[in-house]
């Protein structure tokens, strides 16, 4: 695929074409297993709780709290010189070639070197602090919300977006941030935080900057 146009292979005009194309990348693929495999332990253990309905109602309300943080502070990371030698991590470089051809596939999604580090803490986390009901629980909700974000951030790099305002407004808003102005609209699937932290103003009232990339390629 040309790095430097929007191939029409990432161009599906309907539906069922976009899932092909989705399911078809290794970052969603895992993601779907990951969270089907939860589900099925989550129901095969059983002793449902109160406590499940409050454990998913926090982490729905910290998901994009955690989804501004990442994105402002990791994937916009910027090299620092320490003693002479640049800082930098492989996640931000990634990032920074998903900004500079937002329509390339290959740079859409969860680079996979992230699964072994992160994967393990998050499960073993839950597991070692929470009873192993509520820890499938947190697990279920945890990475289908992961699913989700990858799910509404491929929606903002292809032409086609399912006929429903929510998805409609997080691709309009996703686009903003790669074609308006880089350091505002960090949310992806979700935009409360950018609400809180005001970090998504009328696109009318915002410049554009020279980082941002031309969307002629939409």
């Amino acid at each position: 695929m040309s790095t430097t146009a929007y191939d029409q292979t990432a161009k599906p005009a309907s539906l069922a074409g976009a899932l092909r194309l989705f399911f078809s990348q290794s970052s969603p693929q895992i993601l779907l297993l990951v969270t089907a495999c939860c589900v099925v332990a989550r129901l095969v253990n059983g002793q449902w709780h109160y406590m499940d309905a409050i454990i998913t109602a926090a982490i729905l309300l910290f998901w994009p709290v955690l989804e501004w943080l990442i994105h402002v502070f990791m994937l916009h990371y910027k090299p620092i010189t320490l003693f002479g030698r640049q800082i930098d991590f492989l996640l931000p470089q990634t990032h920074r070639d998903h900004h500079a051809d937002p329509w390339a596939m290959q740079h859409v999604f969860i680079p996979l070197h992230i699964f072994p580090l992160v994967a393990p803490l998050i499960i073993l986390g839950a597991l070692l602090i929470l009873p192993s009901s509520l820890a499938l629980t947190y697990l279920c909700v945890f990475f289908a919300l992961a699913l989700h974000y990858e799910w509404c951030h491929f929606l903002a790099h292809i032409r086609y977006c399912p006929p429903l305002a929510y998805y409609q407004r997080r691709v309009k808003l996703h686009r903003l941030h790669h074609f308006k102005n880089e350091s505002l609209w960090w949310g992806v699937s979700m935009g409360a935080m950018d609400s809180i932290m005001g970090t998504a103003p009328d696109p009318d009232t915002v410049d554009r900057t020279g980082s941002a990339r031309d969307i002629s390629g939409c």
